[in-house]
């Protein structure tokens, strides 16, 4: 009888592509974290649109005034008094519209002087703001426009739909 030959790999083998697997891991695994900190960074934008665009419906429904406090250097806002906290790690810079002030354009001193303020008004306008979300690397703006109240994300600030936004 003759002995069939064995099929299969050595030890020596499997240890070079184990090896192979490793080294290959190491090298792709710290691109996969950026992955993962933009993810949450385009999560977090759209829940912050989804609720600044169903405050701006609110204003207009119920034909009243709504403001937003964003806290000063903290990922959160108030609307009525209750505080909303966004994304852990989430840094939110606000900026006024040109011509208007951290209160909003109510010309009223508002209790928590250190927040700014974003004002939904009934006719649709709002006070105006570019809300800056960063997030590890990741950086996504919100703007909300002064005349229509409209809301819209963008990933840079020289994305075309903005410069379109802005010559207006």
């Amino acid at each position: 009888m003759s002995a069939e030959p064995q099929s299969g790999f050595t030890l020596l083998e499997l240890l070079v592509v184990l090896v192979l697997l490793g080294i290959i891991a190491v090298l792709v695994a710290p691109g996969l974290g950026g992955s993962l900190d933009n993810a949450k960074l385009k999560t977090a934008s759209r829940e912050l649109l989804a609720a600044l665009r169903v405050q701006r419906s609110a204003a207009i429904t119920q034909g009243k005034i709504i403001t937003l406090s964003f806290v000063a250097d903290e990922p959160s806002y108030r609307i009525d008094g209750e505080l909303v906290v966004l994304a852990a790690g989430l840094s939110v810079v606000y900026q006024a519209a040109a011509g208007t002030t951290s209160d909003g354009g109510l010309g009223q001193d508002l209790p928590d002087g250190g927040n700014n303020h974003l004002v939904f008004y009934p006719d649709g306008s709002a006070s105006g703001a570019l809300l800056q979300l960063r997030l590890g690397e990741g950086l996504r703006y919100i703007r909300i426009d002064w005349l229509t109240g409209a809301v819209s994300v963008f990933d840079s600030l020289e994305s075309p739909a903005f410069v379109e936004l802005e010559s207006r």
